[in-house]
């Protein structure tokens, strides 16, 4: 297989960071900070939205100070004795040639979902983590506001925006002449456009369409936009009377959904309205091998392959519909629906768990599934317990109402 040119043409130097030149002067005046001994907080936190440059910078970061880069991302187990094990004691030696002086950076990636994939303590071993290290950190974030506040307090913020439209057409103007490949200039502003600010999504695309040609036009692309995005509504409308692939995919890249929102939608109402058990099954068919596709997608990085996801979901289930269909109200996702419903119990719940897990040091994960159960039948049969819990735990007469409900 082809290497990636996402990798091929990730920058490797600050010079080659594109579009986020208020945050790299930032992030080199930290870690000359860092070099001179004189650093004013421990880490950096690097946020912003996906594709802007926050890994490539980190990486580079590395490079310009020769530090040795010790890497954790979201595939690692997020507990307490991983980041301590992995991160901690990279974060107090030295390096292996420079010895106990010489320095390490120690870049703990979508610091964001430590709380979500393993909730076992592991913010509470990153803020131990920053009050020992002997070695820079940086962490980097999609949501800046999905960490605790004392983990943000601890470092300094550097904000990472989306990428011009202008800035992701140059860089894929300079990929395409390295390649060999003539670009018409509409053909990189489709695909500028479509990524919405996010440069590596940019390059996955252009590696899609142009990948074996010498020449790339709007024709070869498989993703357009229209003038004026469509609602979810007409879009679903508009799917069930289009005859032709092409129509299909416009269809979808004018949704302003993501790819698997959209798919939800899709998998929702489009099979509801097919009288036919033959299209059914063929509907149902595009529809599992689009999700297939996004969670390689997902799992991988590999976000060339929404290309195959947009034309299974979209082209896939339009022209394996057939003609003989039973109208019906459009509906959102039944998981939407069901999350909406239960919008206020669970954060009710949720803030129950947050007190328990502060009090009994344990996350917040392990408090819902295994002391709410007990909590509950405590505030059901033993008023004078419940009393005292609720006092030391400042248990609000909502919550204290939840957790009598809690079956």
């Amino acid at each position: 297989m082809s290497e990636l040119w996402v990798d091929k043409y990730q920058p490797r130097k600050f010079r080659e960071i594109v579009g986020q030149s208020k945050a790299v002067q930032d992030i080199t005046a930290w870690a000359e900070g860092w070099k001179k001994g004189k650093r004013a907080k421990p880490a950096i936190l690097l946020y912003g939205p996906a594709g802007t440059g926050k890994s490539a910078t980190a990486a580079a970061l590395a490079r310009e100070f020769g530090w040795d880069l010790v890497e954790m991302n979201a595939s690692d187990e997020r507990t307490m004795s991983e980041i301590k094990r992995v991160a901690g004691a990279a974060a107090t030696a030295g390096t292996l040639f420079a010895g106990a002086g010489g320095r390490r950076l120690i870049v703990l990636d979508e610091a964001d979902n430590i709380h979500g994939t393993a909730d076992r303590g592991g913010y509470r071993a990153l803020k131990e983590l920053l009050e020992e290290t002997q070695n820079p950190l940086v962490l980097i974030a999609n949501d800046q506001y999905a960490i605790p506040w004392e983990i943000r307090a601890a470092c300094e913020l550097i904000n990472f925006r989306r990428l011009m439209e202008e800035v992701i057409i140059k860089e894929l103007q300079r990929i395409c002449h390295a390649e060999g490949i003539t670009a018409e200039p509409l053909a990189l502003k489709v695909i500028a456009e479509t990524a919405r600010g996010d440069l590596r999504s940019a390059i996955n695309d252009l590696q899609t369409f142009a990948m074996g040609k010498k020449r790339l036009t709007v024709e070869n692309l498989a993703l357009y936009r229209r003038d004026r995005e469509i609602n979810v509504f007409d879009f679903l409308k508009q799917l069930l009377s289009v005859s032709s692939a092409r129509d299909a995919r416009t269809l979808l890249w004018a949704l302003d959904l993501s790819p698997d929102d959209a798919l939800g939608w899709i998998n929702e109402n489009i099979p509801r309205m097919i009288m036919d058990p033959a299209n059914l099954a063929r509907v149902y068919d595009a529809i599992s091998r689009a999700d297939i596709f996004l969670g390689r997608a997902r799992r991988g990085h590999a976000y060339g392959l929404w290309g195959y996801a947009s034309d299974l979901m979209s082209a896939g289930v339009a022209l394996s519909r057939g003609e003989h269909l039973k109208w019906s109200k459009f509906q959102p996702p039944s998981h939407i629906r069901r999350f909406a419903r239960t919008r206020v119990s669970r954060a009710v719940r949720d803030a129950v768990a947050r007190k328990v897990a502060q009090r009994c040091h344990t996350s917040a994960r392990v408090a819902r599934k295994d002391i709410l159960p007990y909590l509950s039948v405590i505030f059901k049969h033993d008023k004078n317990t419940a009393a005292a819990i609720a006092g030391e735990l400042e248990i609000t007469d909502a919550e204290s109402s939840f957790l009598k409900a809690l079956g």
